[in-house]
């Protein structure tokens, strides 16, 4: 039941027990919700300090949440903390990087439309609120950031384009040959990157004729029967690796990195099948884990009711997890297990880069988008919410969970219930 101002309801839910509806508060253009003193605010499961700004758009609620550099930098999670410290340092000091190069290169379109400077997945860089410095060895990760403070990789008087990701099969890629169409850059080049101890240094699948012709179309890549799949695998600096697939439609030519992109989507049709797992009967990360992979076709023997005849298979084989431009990140733990310090990681991995003081490149506070597009939110809490709508502070009728949601392009505010459960007189031992 929605209130509107000025007005009260009460819902009834049921004979014998009673306690007053939920109450939603007048639609408004956004809200602020924030907790005092150590409280902490929680959204899906992750706890953050705050505050939050809740928006309505057509595409649903949106969340961001207003932090300062080093407490955004410590929310990062993407490395284990038990990682040698210098392994850490390097991640830091890419991470932060990568933020300053992001904000010198402009907000993006989802960024300018709903008001933040980065995302908190890993389109961007993984962002969990206080939980990583509340983890076990958090402490480690906090000391990191505190370690290199400020400092930045910077190229030609900018923050450097400081990419990084899980693991490679034993060399970076240049970025070129990742991404058709960016602009090279000569600390993403192809480097070594031995002794990484990840179950995703190397990986293979296979399907069968008819599950590969299903999947490709699915993907959106070939119609009819497929006649061939073939993989031209390039040097460093050659361009992407390119994958031509044959069918009755004709010829499709994609470079790895969209193939894999089309055929991750698509593997949604066959999740017994993908994503694959390992020898140890562990799933991979996704179907195609990174842009470096082959795949090939096997003719195998097949057997029905004594009849041998050839079977088609196609073999997939690849190794390593994310784009494999600039750092990787079980490449940097291989180098500080073998006595490598953060800035010697960071030199290997970033064409000889240093890093240097990011005066002029780092904010005081990060804008974070931790939701779009959602149906609706609940805002949890350790202690009391502050909420106010359009500027208005709202009254808090009891503790509890707030939920944000959108009717008519317009943000509706639904508050705890305001006390306890009621028991109607005259009704023993009612339960609450």
């Amino acid at each position: 039941m929605i209130l509107r101002r000025g007005l009260l309801a009460l819902s009834v839910l049921s004979t014998l027990l009673a306690q007053p509806a939920s109450a939603a508060h007048p639609e408004g253009e956004s809200a602020q919700v924030s907790v005092a003193g150590d409280g902490y605010l929680k959204l899906n499961g992750r706890r953050y300090r705050g505050p939050f700004v809740i928006t309505a758009h057509d595409d649903g609620v949106a969340v961001v949440e207003r932090i300062g550099l080093d407490a955004y930098l410590e929310g990062i999670r993407e490395v284990p903390f038990s990682w040698d410290s210098d392994a850490l340092e390097a991640q830091v000091v890419a991470a932060r990087t990568y933020l300053a190069w992001t904000l010198s290169d402009g907000r993006t379109g989802a960024g300018r439309r709903i008001g933040y400077d980065i995302c908190a997945t890993a389109a961007c860089q993984v962002y969990a609120g206080v939980e990583p410095v509340l983890a076990e060895d958090g402490h480690r990760w906090k000391a990191a950031v505190e370690g290199t403070s400020g400092e930045i990789l910077v190229y030609d008087g900018a923050p450097a384009r400081a990419y990084y990701s899980s693991t490679t099969a034993g060399r970076t890629r240049n970025i070129e040959d990742v991404w058709p169409g960016s602009r090279p850059a000569p600390y993403l080049v192809g480097v070594p990157s031995p002794g990484e101890e990840s179950p995703w240094v190397e990986w293979s699948w296979q399907l069968s004729l008819w599950d590969m012709h299903a999947l490709l179309w699915e993907a959106g890549v070939a119609e009819g029967r497929i006649e061939s799949i073939t993989t031209r695998v390039t040097e460093d600096g050659g361009g992407p690796w390119m994958v031509d697939i044959v069918s009755e439609s004709g010829t499709v030519s994609l470079d790895t990195w969209s193939l894999r992109s089309k055929i991750n989507a698509a593997a949604a049709i066959m999740p017994d099948l993908l994503p694959a797992s390992n020898e140890e009967g562990r799933r991979y990360p996704t179907t195609l884990p990174s842009p470096e992979y082959t795949i090939r076709t096997e003719i195998r023997t097949g057997n029905f009711h004594g009849y041998l005849y050839p079977e088609p298979y196609y073999v997939v084989e690849g190794g390593g997890w994310g784009h494999l431009i600039g750092m990787s990140q079980f490449g940097a733990q291989a180098m500080a297990e073998d006595g490598a310090g953060y800035r010697e990681i960071l030199a290997h991995y970033y064409g000889g880069l240093s890093p240097a003081p990011g005066d002029g490149f780092l904010p005081d506070d990060v804008v974070v988008g931790l939701a779009v597009g959602e149906e609706s939110v609940t805002i949890g809490t350790n202690s009391v919410l502050h909420v106010e709508l359009d500027g208005e502070q709202l009254a808090v009728p009891y503790p509890g969970p707030w939920r944000f949601a959108v009717e008519d392009g317009r943000l509706i505010v639904i508050s705890p219930p305001s006390g306890p459960p009621r028991v109607p007189p005259g009704v023993p031992n009612a339960p609450f």
